[in-house]
């Protein structure tokens, strides 16, 4: 980083006002002394923005955000304060090159001016290849890319000659030496006197760092090339571990981002931008960095990992979540949403539409949670051994968090956690051989007290209500196997919210279809316990969630069948309504006859059920 004089910051103040610079970013208003406008930093119906260019500082007293025209830019649009400098001295028509102090520094810059020079050159090369490229636009419409995101995202072409770019640059008279240190050109390892270019036959993405400056680009290969996806190499002002694609983009309306979505690629960021989700980056090229993840943070407190949901995506989830436990700090951590049967991003959009993604993005894990539930699955069974190695990978990994705030925190979780699954386990073992439970409860008075629980927004267990509802109802069945019998074909069709729960309902309906005497409950749970579902088992078996519904699991069975109509009732409408919800959306997106007739069906079903 440049380090700047402090008679040339002075220059910039003495060419701009701090007005002037605001108001590039927030509506100012001359009211008196002062310009006054709505917080840049929070949302706000009522100006509480201040601007005095005599005292040349802003506050904001919603906030109590407080500086001058370079914090402005720091805490804005997430600037370092060399990048501030740069901005605003460039703003101000100097040439931030004089204002660098040392001569190192200074030969360092016009190095970088030159190779931004390159790149400016480079990207409007590429652009015009795609006019003429009829390969790549073939690609683009397949991918089902606008005209319009191409040229938002500055998409270009590069030809299979192994030349084109490099003849280009000589025209231009470049010097070979800023050739070389861009990656595009590359010598020939026969011939000194030969060089080539680096990229060929590919889509071409320009990457670019928070200020929207071209620092390098990433090619897709149109062939059958071994390896899909290349970036052009590090040089002055990229470093493939520190940088995302597209963050210049995701900033540019509020540097301040609620829900920042990290993915694993370019056509991935295009897409999910495409589709209205413009708050989306990824990493270039590598595996997501704990230096991304920090640069992440200077826009979003918890940025949201999405990537793709096959066994690779899962498995690079999984490494970027352990490795963030280094770095974590309080009120800075991320979140994990996992994506289902294969698909990436792209993929989920077209098969299950904007709302369902919105949805699944809003319900992405936080990292203590996701990190739990990756271990508890590798746990085949809740015996003693078994829990043992689960809790001693538990430690290792607290261990790895360095903020010693956050990791007490994470040790008072956890063991929580811990002593719930040591209570599942007493449970097992008292219950699965013996159900001696006082049947003392009425019928009315119980129904109306489970009821009122499982329609409440939490059930009093800090977990998604529709999961609980769920796993209550798998509850009831494993407790009281005879349930399958009385509805057997309603749990056949019963849908449920996530996949695991439907697995296993499908399960138990398969294992009662296959046993013709009654269903004895001691043999009953043995066999699930013994099964390939026995994690799932252990999911459902927390002892909040037993506590708090004890009374339904030791009620008579009269009473829990007339509680069990009721959450099989309530389960169908709820799912009933979000694929009216869904359909609704659909059909706002794209008002054609198909999507039209859905909706109607839909909704007549409803109706039908609600009379």
């Amino acid at each position: 980083m440049p380090r700047y004089s402090k008679e040339f910051i002075a220059e910039i103040k003495n060419k701009l006002n701090v007005s002037d610079v605001v108001n590039k970013f927030v509506k100012l208003t001359r009211r008196g002394n002062e310009f006054v406008g709505l917080s840049p930093f929070k949302s706000e119906k009522t100006p509480s923005f201040t601007v005095n260019d005599d005292k040349e500082f802003y506050h904001c007293f919603s906030t109590s955000e407080h500086g001058d025209m370079f914090s402005f830019m720091m805490k804005h649009k997430g600037y370092t304060y060399p990048e501030s400098i740069e901005y605003l001295a460039k703003l101000a028509g100097l040439n931030p090159s004089s204002g660098i102090v040392s001569s190192n520094y200074n030969d360092n810059f016009i190095d970088n001016t030159n190779l931004k020079q390159i790149f400016i050159e480079a990207d409007k090369f590429f652009r015009n290849n795609l006019i003429k490229s009829d390969q790549t636009n073939k690609y683009l419409d397949k991918r089902e890319i606008s005209k319009k995101i191409i040229g938002t995202f500055n998409l270009g072409h590069a030809s299979s000659k192994s030349d084109s770019l490099y003849k280009f640059f000589l025209s231009k008279r470049f010097e070979l030496k800023d050739m070389l240190e861009s990656g595009l050109i590359k010598k020939s390892n026969k011939n000194d006197n030969e060089y080539y270019d680096f990229f060929r036959n590919r889509l071409i993405f320009p990457i670019k760092d928070n200020r929207s400056n071209i620092i390098a680009f990433g090619g897709r290969a149109l062939d059958n090339s071994n390896i899909k996806y290349i970036n052009s190499s590090e040089n002055k002002l990229f470093k493939k571990g520190y940088n995302l694609y597209n963050l210049d983009l995701a900033i540019e309306k509020d540097h301040r981002i609620e829900d920042l979505i990290i993915v694993e690629g370019y056509m991935d960021v295009i897409s999910l931008y495409q589709n209205g989700f413009e708050n989306t980056v990824a990493p270039l090229g590598t595996a997501l960095t704990n230096p991304q993840i920090e640069k992440a943070w200077r826009y979003c407190k918890s940025p949201i990992i999405c990537f793709d949901g096959d066994v690779a995506g899962s498995k690079a989830a999984y490494r970027s979540a352990v490795n963030v436990l280094q770095i974590l700090k309080p009120e800075h951590s991320i979140r994990i949403c996992t994506l289902s049967d294969n698909l990436d991003p792209d993929d989920y959009i077209k098969a299950k539409g904007k709302v369902r993604f919105k949805r699944l993005i809003s319900e992405a894990k936080v990292l203590s949670e996701f990190i739990w539930d990756k271990e508890y699955s590798q746990i085949k069974s809740l015996n003693p051994e078994d829990l043992a190695g689960f809790e001693n990978r538990i430690k290792l990994l607290i261990n790895e968090i360095k903020d010693e705030t956050v990791k007490n925190y994470y040790k008072k979780n956890y063991l929580q956690k811990l002593q719930g699954l040591k209570s599942i386990k007493s449970y097992q073992n008292n219950n699965y051989q013996n159900n001696n439970y006082q049947k003392s409860w009425k019928k009315s008075n119980f129904v109306k007290i489970s009821s009122e629980i499982l329609k409440s927004e939490r059930g009093g267990i800090n977990e998604d209500s529709s999961h609980i509802r769920e796993k209550v109802i798998l509850l009831c069945v494993i407790e009281n196997p005879n349930l399958i019998s009385d509805f057997f074909e309603e749990l056949g069709i019963l849908p449920f919210n996530k996949t695991d729960f439907s697995r296993l309902c499908s399960f138990m309906v398969e294992y009662a279809s296959n046993d013709n005497k009654e269903l004895e409950k001691t043999a009953f749970k043995s066999y699930l316990s013994n099964s390939e579902f026995s994690n799932i088992i252990g999911e459902v078996y927390k002892e909040e969630l037993l506590n708090t519904y004890k009374t339904l699991l030791d009620s008579n069975y009269e009473d829990l069948k007339a509680t069990f109509v009721e959450l099989l009732n309530l389960q169908n409408k709820i799912a009933s309504d979000t694929q009216l919800e869904d359909a609704e959306a659909l059909l706002a997106e794209n008002m054609d006859d198909d999507n039209f007739e859905k909706f109607l069906k839909l909704k007549k079903d409803s109706l039908i059920k609600e009379n």
